[in-house]
């Protein structure tokens, strides 16, 4: 099990990017959460299979049609247990670990 942390700045509002992200992770068994974006870009924080990751990463770096990303920063963090993949509000960022925590 890994954890990484995404941060994605481009065109991304108005492209239903977050939608296109819990998709993915549904999809790729991925816990975690990403927020509504903002005029700075979107976070994610993703966790599970170091394969599943893999392959939610590489999608998630190109994008919903309609999204043009500029820059990518992705690092790697302590596990953190997360029950479920989650949109949340740009504004309970820093909330989020204790929120979907173990």
């Amino acid at each position: 099990m890994k954890n990484f942390q995404l941060r994605i700045t481009g065109k991304i509002q108005k492209t239903g990017f977050h939608y296109f992200v819990k998709q993915l992770a549904q999809l790729n068994n991925i816990k975690g959460f990403v927020n509504v974006p903002d005029e700075e870009g979107i976070t994610i924080e993703a966790e599970g299979r170091e394969s599943d990751l893999n392959r939610f990463i590489e999608f998630c770096l190109v994008g919903p049609e309609g999204a043009l990303i500029n820059t990518t920063n992705i690092s790697e963090n302590p596990v953190k247990h997360y029950q479920n993949f989650t949109i949340i509000e740009h504004s309970d960022l820093k909330q989020a670990d204790k929120h979907f925590k173990l």
